[in-house]
């Protein structure tokens, strides 16, 4: 469920006598997801003689290095050996404690966990039918930990902002707020769109906890834009 916060100021113009509403929301949407794929590797039994313990493995033809002994199912005349025990891996090789007989039967499965584990910050201004004002426009707080991949800005319309990230833990939130942008502001430049995925500059690194402000240093031309922040748990 994403979590939304909506800021309402009332800007007076005294020139017009008529409230300036400036709108801000923002809301968090995560984008997670996991797959499991399990590889079939390739037989191995035509090697067996009774002598040799250590052998390549390959799924498709192409070397196959799991990532510990627990990622692999092996089993030899469909008895099923136990990881660390009967067999071990060394990079993409297999090594056996006991030298499988020559003809015995052999199956494996290599076990795969493949995972994007991502999450979009979307942070949205909007103020209707004006140019969007400067200042702080709302706070985000984290609910987990990981590092800022890049970010990503876009408008409905052509024109130019620049906008300000600060982080600060919840227990000193907010006398110990700090921008975490550097010298790369999130900003359009008579744009559309603009995309930073160096941050070079940026303190990358979030923890669950933290609490984003985000505030437009300047804004011309712009009504309604979107920033999007790529975080990599």
């Amino acid at each position: 469920m994403a979590d939304y916060i909506i800021t309402l100021d009332d800007d007076q113009d005294a020139s017009i006598g008529t409230p300036d509403y400036n709108i801000g929301v923002n809301y968090e949407i995560p984008s997670k997801s996991v797959q499991y794929q399990n590889l079939i590797l390739d037989s191995i039994a035509s090697q067996f003689d009774g002598t040799k313990t250590t052998f390549d493995l390959y799924v498709d033809g192409e070397p196959y290095t799991p990532v510990n002994a627990q990622g692999l199912i092996i089993s030899i005349n469909d008895v099923v050996l136990s990881p660390g025990v009967d067999y071990n891996v060394s990079g993409s090789q297999i090594i056996f404690t006991n030298p499988p007989a020559a003809s015995s039967d052999f199956f494996g499965v290599a076990l795969r966990t493949v995972a994007d584990l991502t999450r979009t910050i979307n942070f949205v201004l909007d103020n209707g039918s004006n140019d969007i004002t400067s200042g702080v426009k709302g706070s985000l707080g984290l609910d987990v930990s990981g590092r800022i991949e890049s970010w990503t800005l876009v408008s409905e319309n052509e024109g130019s902002i620049v906008i300000d990230i600060k982080k600060d833990k919840y227990d000193t939130y907010p006398d110990s707020l700090t921008s975490i942008v550097g010298s790369e502001y999130p900003r359009l430049s008579t744009q559309k769109k603009n995309r930073d995925e160096s941050l070079s500059t940026w303190t990358t690194d979030v923890v669950a906890g933290d609490i984003l402000d985000f505030s437009v240093v300047s804004c011309t031309g712009i009504q309604k834009c979107s920033l999007f922040l790529r975080l990599i748990l």
